[in-house]
């Protein structure tokens, strides 16, 4: 068809319209959005194409070709039967269809070249379209302005030469019937986890309804039967206006995908409606988490839908004969099958932490690992090679980073002595997280800083002496201080990038993209592009990074001190999130976990605790699309996302709390459950008057105590230099706050030390089952459950202030309480189920 002859043909016109209407979506987007969140393609300050890898040039040569064939081609073979309403309406849908298979088709592409041993094509296909939805929830809105174009462009210009007239009704069994089969099979194989278990399957707590086998008959039922009725409602209705005879036989493969994604879509907004009733958190503070659940559910929908669809459309397609014919009994019986067995196999359950054998305790502090959860569907915990379970608590450490100056005369870190160490003792800390930088481990490429190392070494042994432990932390923000342009001219409402802290300069590849930032720092292009280039290993700069893993982990192999490894700091979201923010990333923590084992062997170590973040959007948001649960084979793994909500995520700038302070830390443990990992709060605090912040910080520290875990509060001491403190700012620090005129030291505000110092147990036998410390830090009550002759017995709790404790306890032979200095230490022996309460 020539396109004179497109153009006066009324599915023709509308056709053209929906490509050149999606063409200008794609050109304007591109040239305005400062982001490049919400541009399909690109975004201001962002090529569309150029050099970098198949992540660069994918989404245009890819995707696009994709998004505007799959909105077009069905008006172009359906339209023909169609009146304008139903145009519009095909239209709409096709364009969300379309953006979904468009994301999956570019993200797929874009990880292709990153596949062997550290990403499967499987993960990276089934991760590619189980997260396809969320690129698809930027068309609904812009879906239905080009549907309404392809609508007008129908019904203005030349009329049909001539209409079929279509049958009063049509057969729909056969074309229900594949989708029903694909839905089954899908259900156990690529669908199984697409909601819970997956990506975003935190957010699905409550009652679901969704056709996969993680959700139990009642709603793997119900989400089937809702999934089918739509998708013959929607083939009915079409079908009832197409003739018996058409292109791609009979128009069936393109009517099922619509009805497909149409019924996707009504799983999503189902969900979405169930969630706030399902998932209420009782003593939680107000939040909108609905606003997450319905993006989540919405756009999960509508990436299943888009991908059963596309399944069972080419199916009918090209068998669209069936529709004349008696059911295939064979068809049938498979169907029928697969529905009664989906949820009585379930999904795969994916390995926890393995089982050990505790071995007796000795003196000095004994080496970490992950342990198992005490029951099925638990939390993993960190505990010691002992068998007993251990509560982190502490504070991080950025006195060692290497921050961008604005000033060379005022320095950004302070110095880290063995006062500090002393300090942090004293209010009942037994970790600190220990900010270190690539810039200076490797600040020329291949060649490796010996002497910064053995500043690390130093602060490890210094934190030892005083009995805390230490979590390594690659820490960066906003990529490196390289990428710092004060005098870039930027417009829009960006502002130049001011320059933080990480990478080194050889590692720092932008592109020539803009350097200015949007509502947040990590939004700049630049920033965006050179993580895109570190995921990409473009130049092999994920490889020196994983190498400077090694590097680290051999001096550590054997140090018990060492409770792990925190791979990369709230790391970017990369230029095609969620493909880069977590299948990517989730390729770079398993390829520094293989090499860390290696030097850890190599040594003759042992293997530490690995902790991994989500993307920083975690931190500004509350939520994310996470790394799939099992991209990588090693268990000895902890969940560390920074929980800042009600703090410095940018929600609270629009007047919002998405996810309040508990909800992010139980969705928190949610995340972490699918991992089989244990969950720690790598960074959390508050920023503002502690008089007003205290009692978030109190909400926080209860929050903490019902699910039993530790974290580290940030930041201990920082320097009047520090990217994060005004040029103007008379103190800097949120805890041990330094004086901006004088350098002198104020001490750790009480709004903020009280609930930090408060009592909790450093290390008990068994597992915990209940800690409640109170308002006041000093009203401890612990229930737990250990073997009737443990390994290890005994218990460490910390108990703060002058008082001696009172002690009440059951199955605990020899409580006893030795102060030290700024509190107590409560040690005895337990075994079975105990009991402590210390007052």
């Amino acid at each position: 068809m020539t396109l004179r002859r497109m153009w006066t043909a009324p599915q023709g016109r509308a056709a053209v319209t929906v490509v050149v209407l999606l063409v200008a979506v794609v050109a304007v987007g591109a040239a305005t959005d400062p982001s490049g969140l919400l541009a399909p393609i690109g975004g201001r300050g962002l090529p569309l194409a150029g050099t970098g890898g198949a992540y660069r040039w994918a989404p245009l040569v890819v995707g696009l070709p994709v998004l505007l064939a799959g909105a077009a081609v069905p008006i172009l073979l359906v339209g023909r039967w169609l009146t304008a309403r139903w145009v519009f309406a095909a239209a709409w849908v096709a364009t969300v269809g379309a953006s979904a298979l468009a994301s999956a088709a570019s993200g797929f592409v874009s990880a292709t070249p990153l596949l062997g041993k550290h990403l499967s094509v499987g993960t990276a296909l089934r991760y590619a379209m189980s997260t396809s939805g969320f690129a698809a929830l930027k068309y609904l809105v812009v879906g239905a302005v080009v549907a309404a174009g392809a609508a007008l462009a129908f019904r203005l210009g030349p009329a049909a030469r001539s209409r079929v007239e279509p049958p009063a009704a049509r057969p729909i069994g056969a074309s229900v019937l594949v989708v029903f089969v694909v839905a089954a099979l899908a259900a156990v194989g690529p669908a199984a986890q697409w909601w819970r278990g997956g990506p975003v399957g935190y957010a699905f707590a409550g009652f679901l309804v969704a056709p996969t086998a993680a959700n139990g008959v009642l709603g793997f039922l119900l989400g089937m039967a809702v999934f089918l009725a739509v998708v013959a409602a929607v083939v009915r209705a079409l079908g009832r206006r197409l003739p018996e005879a058409g292109p791609l036989g009979g128009d069936g493969g393109v009517i099922v995908w619509l009805a497909s994604v149409v019924a996707g879509l009504a799983l999503g907004v189902v969900d979405a409606a169930l969630a706030p009733l399902s998932d209420h958190l009782v003593g939680a503070g107000p939040d909108d988490w609905w606003i997450s659940t319905a993006l989540i559910g919405v756009a999960t929908g509508i990436g299943y839908g888009a991908a059963i669809g596309l399944a069972a459309g080419l199916l009918v397609a090209l068998g669209w004969r069936w529709r004349s014919v008696p059911l295939p009994r064979p068809l049938v019986l498979v169907g029928v099958l697969l529905l009664a067995l989906a949820p009585v196999i379930g999904a795969p359950v994916r390995p926890g932490p393995p089982s050990f054998t505790a071995v007796a305790g000795g003196g000095g502090m004994q080496r970490l690992l992950v342990r198992p959860a005490s029951d099925r569907g638990g939390m993993a915990t960190i505990g010691d090679v002992t068998g007993r379970q251990v509560i982190l608590r502490g504070v991080n450490v950025n006195q060692l980073i290497d921050y961008y100056l604005r000033d060379p005369a005022v320095p950004a870190t302070q110095p880290l002595t063995d006062g500090d160490f002393a300090q942090m003792a004293a209010m009942g800390f037994n970790v600190i997280r220990l900010g270190m930088s690539w810039s200076r481990l490797e600040p020329e490429r291949g060649r490796f800083d010996e002497s910064y190392l053995r500043e690390i070494q130093a602060a490890v042994a210094g934190a030892k002496e005083h009995g805390i432990y230490t979590v390594l932390d690659m820490h960066q923000d906003a990529w490196g201080n390289a990428l710092a342009r004060p005098t870039e001219q930027c417009g829009g409402g960006t502002t130049p990038t001011t320059g933080w802290d990480g990478a080194p300069a050889w590692a720092t590849i932008t592109d020539g993209t803009a350097h200015c930032q949007f509502l947040a720092r990590d939004l700049a292009p630049a920033v965006a592009t050179a993580f895109g280039n570190l995921y990409s290993d473009r130049d092999g700069i994920q490889t020196e990074l994983v190498r400077t893993w090694a590097f680290v982990a051999r001096a550590f192999a054997d140090e018990p001190a060492v409770a792990g490894y925190d791979l990369l700091n709230e790391p970017g979201i990369g230029p095609n999130p969620p493909i880069s923010s977590g299948l990517l990333l989730g390729r770079f923590y398993d390829a520094a976990i293989t090499a860390i084992r290696a030097a850890e062997d190599a040594a003759r170590g042992f293997p530490h605790v690995v902790f991994f973040q989500p993307s920083v959007l975690w931190s500004g948001l509350g939520f994310d699309v996470t790394p799939p649960p099992g991209f990588t084979a090693d268990r000895q793994l902890v969940f560390a996302p920074h929980p800042y909500s009600e703090s410095i995520s940018m929600d609270q700038s629009l007047g919002l709390t998405i996810a309040s302070i508990e909800r992010n830390l139980t969705v928190s443990a949610r995340a972490a459950t699918a991992y089989g990992a244990a969950l720690w709060p790598g960074e959390w605090g508050w920023f503002g008057e502690p008089a007003a912040d205290g009692a978030k910080v109190q909400r926080f520290a209860a929050a903490q105590d019902r699910l039993g875990i530790g974290g580290a509060f940030w930041v201990w001491r920082q320097g009047c230099g520090s990217p994060e403190t005004g040029a103007d700012a008379a103190t800097s620090g949120n805890l041990v706050a330094v004086s901006c005129r004088t350098g002198a030291s104020s001490p750790p505000p009480a709004p903020f030390a009280v609930p930090l110092s408060r009592a909790y147990p450093r290390a008990f036998p068994g597992h915990l089952e209940s800690l409640t410390a109170g308002p006041r830090g000093t009203e401890l009550r612990i229930t737990a459950t250990a073997a009737p002759a443990p390994a290890n017995c005994q218990l460490d709790i910390w108990f703060p202030g002058e008082t001696a404790p009172r002690l009440h306890t059951t199955s605990v032979a020899n409580a006893s309480a030795e102060q030290v200095p700024g509190g107590w230490r409560v040690t005895g022996c337990a075994s079975g189920a105990y009991t402590v309460t210390a007052t």
